[in-house]
């Protein structure tokens, strides 16, 4: 099968940033096409770990961050 759906159009579907006639073509290309649907997989889950890396702070970085904001208010 011919790839339709390029890495740039899997990351728009994937927040939402694709037309309703693009994310028709790019859901069908995810669904027919292996090779689409594993990059899709692989980059949701590169997004997973992203968000997941943003939620913990480092404790450090907290601490620099209360001082400053105590030390400028």
């Amino acid at each position: 099968m011919i790839k339709t759906s390029t890495t740039e159009n899997l990351v728009l579907y994937l927040f939402n940033e694709t037309g309703m006639s693009d994310s028709v073509l790019i859901q069908r290309d995810i669904d027919e096409d292996p090779e689409v649907e594993h990059e899709f997989e692989t980059i949701k889950s590169a997004m997973d770990y992203v968000d997941k890396a943003l939620i913990a702070p480092d404790p450090h970085c907290l601490t620099k961050i209360l001082a400053y904001s105590a030390a400028t208010a």
